[in-house]
């Protein structure tokens, strides 16, 4: 007998065909000259995390700021996101983020 373990294939678009797709951005074309913001919402070990993810991008790819952002009006990195969070993004002038829970 051998293992016959099944697993679940998910989309990581969050959606699947014949549903109203997200209105995400196009890609990215590259990373070099851009500014890319991090969202932590305080998960356990969520900044260390997203401090790892700057690292590596900024040893692969060079000339890549990052910023990290609050989580809306009045909070601070780490923060419980609110509304504002959006227009926190847009204000601060990035291309790109990258969000982390925290494990």
């Amino acid at each position: 007998m051998g293992n016959t373990a099944q697993y679940e294939v998910v989309s990581p678009l969050g959606w699947t065909p014949g549903e109203a797709a997200n209105n995400a951005a196009p890609p990215l074309d590259g990373f070099k000259g851009r500014r890319i913001g991090l969202f932590w919402n305080g998960f356990t070990n969520g900044n260390l995390l997203l401090e790892a993810f700057a690292d590596l991008f900024e040893k692969r790819y060079g000339d890549i700021e990052f910023v990290k952002l609050k989580s809306g009006r009045g909070l601070e990195w780490g923060n419980y996101p609110d509304r504002t969070l959006t227009e926190i993004a847009r204000e601060s002038g990035i291309q790109a983020a990258i969000a982390g829970p925290g494990c």
